[in-house]
């Protein structure tokens, strides 16, 4: 007799232990993740992209959730938190309804399963009351994160420190946070912190000095910010950039060097600028900018090409530049949660070719680096380079292209020249069928003293 049959015949009977395990074999075998994130919870990058690819077997999954459903009538709370998670992800069931609904149901199990001893559930329902589809009620939000952290939960003690540092649920109290934070991890009393301290208010500045007198890059980092802003704190930037460079140059530890590079970065852009008494210095600021490429850091690498190119802080360079340049593409997504645009480089290559007036190349380069839409300088030179012919053969197609982007949303910089320059170009019928009617469209997103008169 097979495993499965096994199970049958005592699940039918009644058996929960039976009924569990029924339940966990199949969606074993239906080939779902099954260590995807609960409601709330952090996972690391490789598991989340882990099995993304796979397919389940619905037919297996529907059999899970019946007899999870099963156990979870019987009593038993680890079912009865396996169905609140499963109506909330539409495992198994309830593909038809609307996720506020399936909300709603899941979040009855959730606290059902709370209510039963089970601690994940109770740090879910903690969750789920703070607006997550129910009434937001912030007292039994702290009451659920209070009890799941004194039966141990790790996460849920986080949550505690966080209530009570910020008042939330329950009145503000240092020293009862103070007292929970001895209770984390190491990783968890840095991350809880980092938390607390994301504002520039006298509170958040008192939980990251904590941090600070601890050498943290990141709570360095943040500090030095704070100095430059300037809120909840003296504007210094010298105290800044004693800051920058200590978390430049400090252990990685835990934080991708990225943390560490943009620091060196921004001790490297004080000196570009020259703030406060910090003199305008192009030669630290090469420095610190090099410093950070050590890291493979592609703003690192821009920054220095930018410099080289531009002969700032050492002798104008192409090749060097060009170089840089060429790093920059070449470490751009090293890291998962770091993949700056390096179009920034590509248009500088465009510039390389053009001082060698090879126009083909330039604009090859200058094309690519115009498909980033936030390099609204670029896009609108291209439209009027190919509307007039600007060492490049004329391209009304193209321009009209350049100019819609160029003129796509109100907050982008040329939003108002080139949607001036479109209706013009339809109102008298420049290079195109004249065209009142498209004109008007152009015209209506511009302030009204801007359209002429008709006859």
């Amino acid at each position: 007799m097979t495993q499965e049959k096994i199970l049958l015949q005592k699940a039918a009977a009644g058996d929960l232990k039976a009924i569990k395990a029924l339940a966990e074999y199949y969606d074993k075998n239906s080939g779902r993740w099954r260590n995807e994130p609960n409601v709330g919870e952090k996972i690391s990058a490789e598991e989340f992209f882990a099995n993304m690819d796979k397919k389940s077997d619905e037919d297996f999954l529907a059999e899970a959730f019946k007899w999870y459903l099963k156990g979870a009538e019987l009593g038993e709370p680890e079912c009865m938190y396996e169905v609140g998670r499963r109506i909330y992800d539409a495992i198994g069931c309830c593909k038809e309804e609307e996720w506020s609904e399936r909300g709603k149901k899941s979040f009855e199990w959730y606290l059902k399963s709370a209510q039963a001893g089970y601690v994940p559930a109770m740090r879910i329902t903690a969750y789920m009351y703070g607006g997550l589809c129910v009434e937001k009620n912030e007292v039994e939000s702290f009451r659920w994160y209070l009890k799941a952290a004194k039966l141990g939960d790790k996460k849920s003690a986080c949550e505690v420190v966080k209530c009570y540092a910020q008042g939330i649920g329950v009145e503000k109290n240092f020293d009862e946070a103070d007292n929970w934070l001895d209770e984390l991890d190491e990783e968890d009393y840095r991350e809880t912190l980092l938390e607390l301290s994301r504002g520039y208010d006298e509170d958040s500045l008192m939980w990251l000095e904590w941090l600070v007198e601890l050498g943290d890059p990141v709570a360095l980092k943040r500090k030095a910010e704070a100095y430059c802003v300037g809120e909840g704190i003296e504007q210094n930037f010298e105290e800044a950039l004693k800051l920058f460079i200590e978390a430049g140059t400090s252990e990685p530890g835990d934080y991708i060097p990225d943390v560490l590079a943009e620091a060196l970065c921004q001790a490297g852009n004080l000196h570009y600028t020259g703030e406060g008494t910090i003199p305008q210095n192009y030669e630290q600021a090469l420095k610190y900018y090099l410093m950070a490429t050590r890291m493979h850091y592609v703003k690192a690498y821009i920054l220095c090409g930018k410099m080289y190119y531009r002969g700032l802080g050492a002798r104008k360079d192409y090749p060097k530049a060009r170089r840089k340049f060429e790093l920059a593409a070449k470490n751009r997504g090293r890291y998962i949660f770091s993949r700056p645009n390096n179009t920034v480089a590509v248009e500088y290559f465009g510039r390389m070719s053009e001082l060698k007036k090879d126009f083909s190349k330039a604009y090859r380069y200058y094309e690519l680096a115009a498909e980033d839409t936030r390099n609204q300088a670029l896009i609108y030179r291209l439209a009027n380079d190919y509307f007039y012919g600007n060492n490049v053969e004329p391209n009304v197609h193209k321009a009209l292209g350049y100019y819609e982007e160029a003129g796509r949303y109100p907050n982008h910089e040329y939003f108002f020249e080139a949607n001036l320059k479109l209706a013009w170009i339809y109102e008298l019928g420049e290079f195109v069928d004249k065209d009142l009617a498209k004109a008007d469209e152009y015209w209506a997103k511009l302030p009204p003293e801007c359209k002429p008169a008709r006859a």
